[in-house]
């Protein structure tokens, strides 16, 4: 899939399109899920799809035309803001990231007051939380009961960034840590949001595509990663890549039951379960270390007998 930006000119061209779109599509992890005509011609005529500050894209595919809609906010200010809305039917096909890059390349090269390019989703928007990290994202903050809710209890708010240096760069500037954060009781650390990073990162090493990818197990196995194989063989990070390279797919996905999670220190989480694949079960133990993200550094499995 080529992936290309088209700005949207909403005042005139582009408005019944704009307006089909957004009143078409259900967005579940925005304030707004459903959007009415009446809400859009508000925005379109208030300059939120096109404005001195703001810039609003079609995300366009050379096959398929329109698959959603990309909008930079605060242009003005040094810290500019992204909106991404996919169509219903293209999310979950890896779309984000490159839309996410897309994004990036343009606002750098064509703004050059913004130092800094930001995003924000909900704490259970697990998807956009993995294709943040994916795209090389830092997460940078995690605000409680930061995001309404229509309805319910609200939820965390969290936040992500790319600076302008780091893109020049090629590096990855992390976030710095508190000094004080060693001395503190891991549970004042938010323990909820480490071993809810380090789940969605577990079920990512499970997922077929990913475990045919060597790049993305890169990212998420530590340099020291070390796993005992249910035949008690021990297994470096490059000996489980190059496994998992030849590994048979199979038709089912395997199952996680039995989950429990405890904190081992500050930033490492033990996660252990019961897997289900197939016809098999095992007994599954990762050791994750999650900052600045999660990357697993330890693994054990044991066949659990029929």
């Amino acid at each position: 899939m080529t992936l290309t930006l088209t700005r949207v000119e909403a005042g005139v061209r582009d408005r019944d399109a704009l307006t089909a779109f957004l009143t078409g599509n259900i967005f579940p992890f925005h304030v707004r899920e459903r959007l009415t005509v009446a809400q859009v011609t508000a925005d379109i005529d208030a300059g939120r799809w096109g404005d001195d500050r703001t810039e609003a894209f079609w995300i366009d595919d050379h096959e398929r035309g329109h698959i959603g809609l990309l909008r930079l906010d605060d242009l003005g200010d040094p810290t500019a803001v992204v909106d991404l809305r996919l169509a219903e039917r293209w999310r979950g096909r890896g779309v984000g990231a490159g839309v996410l890059t897309l994004a990036v390349e343009h606002t750098f090269r064509t703004h050059a007051g913004v130092v800094r390019v930001e995003g924000h989703t909900r704490e259970d928007n697990i998807a956009m939380r993995r294709t943040f990290d994916k795209s090389g994202w830092v997460r940078e903050g995690w605000f409680r009961d930061g995001w309404p809710v229509v309805g319910g209890a609200p939820l965390a708010s969290v936040s992500y960034a790319v600076l302008r240096r780091d893109w020049a760069s090629g590096e990855t500037t992390l976030v710095p840590r508190d000094p004080g954060v060693g001395a503190l009781s891991p549970r004042t650390r938010d323990a909820e949001t480490l071993i809810t990073d380090a789940w969605a990162a577990e079920e990512r090493l499970l997922d077929p595509a990913v475990r045919s990818d060597a790049d993305e197990l890169r990212r998420l196995l530590a340099e020291d990663f070390t796993e005992i194989g249910r035949s008690g063989r021990r297994w470096t990070r490059d000996d489980i890549i190059v496994a998992l390279a030849a590994e048979t797919t199979s038709a089912r996905p395997p199952i996680i039951e039995e989950r429990q999670s405890r904190l081992l220190g500050p930033e490492t989480v033990l996660l252990t379960y019961l897997l289900r694949a197939d016809d098999r079960a095992s007994r599954r133990s990762s050791v994750w270390q999650c900052a600045p993200r999660p990357r697993c550094v330890f693994h054990q499995g044991t066949t659990v007998p029929h």
